[in-house]
């Protein structure tokens, strides 16, 4: 099943959309964006990223638009105010014009050199689902997430090696789903929705760096919280 380039002359004429989320990054922002450059371009086919500058404070934004300025390939959406993650993530599905769309965080705990055994993998599926190697996250985190993916379990009869992290969809697997949450809930959102269209989701393990600058933004109470109620509000509007 191979990648297939859609028809030119269209914004979908783009193979490959690259979506980073950004929220005070700036000390990770450029050596990002250049490096996931320097990696698509190698590969010689049309691609685009666009850069959502989630209201940051720190400087993030205008150095997203000094590097949109120097990379013909980049462009900057920016959030007003902090939105929060629910919103970075369907701006990088939705404000994306690529055949295949994968969204990436911009304090390289991904790092862009890995994202092509990926996207390789993509040939033989329509969504392919980046589990952490020896996860370098705070032991809340994890054991937060290890509920999470038990709950996906008991409530959707799914099993992943990890849900909030790295995936690469096909564009149309995204074009039949719609997306009711607010939260991050969204990446389970759309994984149990394309398992429930009968999409072919395959997993693949790639490293996971610790964070060098910058502070993690997730595990607070009340997102928990409003996470915990999107997915119990998806269990219900979901037919078993």
């Amino acid at each position: 099943m191979p990648v297939s380039r859609p028809a030119s002359g269209t914004e979908t004429a783009l193979l490959w959309s690259v979506a980073i989320m950004c929220y005070n990054e700036q000390a990770t922002l450029q050596p990002m964006i250049e490096r996931t450059v320097a990696v698509m371009r190698k590969r010689a086919e049309p691609f685009e990223i666009l850069i959502v500058d989630d209201g940051s404070k720190d400087g993030s934004g205008p150095l997203a638009d000094v590097l949109a300025a120097s990379n013909p390939e980049v462009r900057v959406l920016h959030h007003p105010i902090n939105f929060g993650i629910g919103s970075v993530l369907i701006d990088g599905y939705r404000q994306t014009h690529g055949a295949c769309v994968v969204i990436l965080p911009a304090d390289l705990q991904f790092a862009p050199e890995d994202l092509p055994a990926a996207m390789k993998e993509l040939e033989h599926a329509d969504v392919v689902n980046i589990t952490r190697m020896r996860r370098h996250d705070r032991f809340m985190r994890k054991l937060i997430s290890f509920v999470d993916k038990a709950l996906i379990r008991v409530l959707f009869g799914l099993r992943v090696g990890d849900l909030h992290w790295v995936k690469l969809y096909r564009r149309e697997v995204l074009d039949k789903i719609t997306i009711q949450s607010k939260t991050p809930i969204i990446d389970t959102e759309l994984l149990v929705k394309a398992h429930r269209n009968k999409a072919k989701i395959i997993e693949v393990t790639l490293p996971h760096y610790p964070r060098t600058a910058g502070q993690s933004n997730g595990g607070r109470p009340m997102l928990l919280i409003k996470t915990f109620i999107d997915l119990i509000k998806l269990r219900f509007t979901l037919k078993m």
